[in-house]
């Protein structure tokens, strides 16, 4: 199985330490999510690629997504942008998953085997990060995934971001009334911003390091996180899905 990645930075899925964009084995170093998609798959075909066959995973930044993009509309006449269709952020979400479905199409052929592909974006916003904005998002994936012909697509599209996520199961009464958590803020600036408030609860910044080193003592309750957090149960819930096409 191959387990094609694209997010946002280091602190998410991850990010390739070579300057290219594109990456594997040494060079793609997992984000927390990534260990959180690594968990799911554990649960789910019992076993872990990350210890068995690190290989498997593949990451794609946002860039090259985009560089991608344009070059299909230099080859191709006729081609129309996303964002006349679906409003310019929310056609972002729809390209990038419609190029990151195209690549895992290209891997499965290239290498005979069966891929996933795991587009993270946070919705992000302040308060008026309505539950509309989260379901206009993770709708334009899902249509860029099928854009692509690509049956096996999963939208990670944490409400308001991940930190959300990991301060539901951080806190003091952790897994306990988190739905309140989706509506906070997801702008940083704001006073109750969300990574704030997770960083209260931790004691230390939520870098990338930490909450890798955080969930090394402390793995996701997947299945109890998915009951509280909507976001979180409808990323868990495709992923489930795709797992058992394979």
């Amino acid at each position: 199985m191959i387990v094609v990645c694209s997010g946002e930075g280091v602190s998410d899925l991850g990010a390739c330490s070579n300057q290219l964009g594109v990456c594997q084995d040494a060079s793609y170093k997992l984000g927390p999510l990534a260990i959180v998609v690594d968990s799911i798959i554990e649960e789910v075909l019992a076993y872990s690629p990350k210890e068995t066959h690190p290989s498997a995973y593949r990451y794609y930044s946002e860039t090259y997504l985009e560089v991608r993009l344009v070059q299909r509309k230099k080859e191709r006449r006729g081609f129309v942008l996303a964002g006349r269709k679906h409003g310019i952020e929310t056609g972002l979400f729809y390209s990038n998953a419609w190029m990151l479905g195209e690549i895992a199409k290209e891997l499965e052929v290239a290498e005979d085997d069966s891929a996933i592909a795991v587009l993270f974006r946070d919705t992000d916003g302040g308060n008026s990060a309505t539950r509309d904005l989260w379901l206009s998002k993770h709708k334009s994936m899902c249509e860029g995934f099928k854009r692509a012909e690509f049956t096996r697509g999963v939208p990670m599209v944490p409400r308001p971001k991940s930190e959300a996520w990991f301060l539901c199961a951080a806190k003091e009464n952790p897994y306990q009334h988190c739905a309140v958590l989706e509506e906070l803020s997801g702008n940083d600036k704001s006073p109750k911003a969300v990574k704030d408030q997770l960083e209260d609860v931790l004691g230390y910044k939520a870098t990338a390091g930490n909450l890798l080193d955080w969930l090394e003592n402390n793995p996701l309750r997947n299945a109890e996180l998915a009951s509280q957090m909507p976001s979180f149960s409808a990323f868990r819930e495709r992923m489930e899905e795709v797992l058992q096409m394979l």
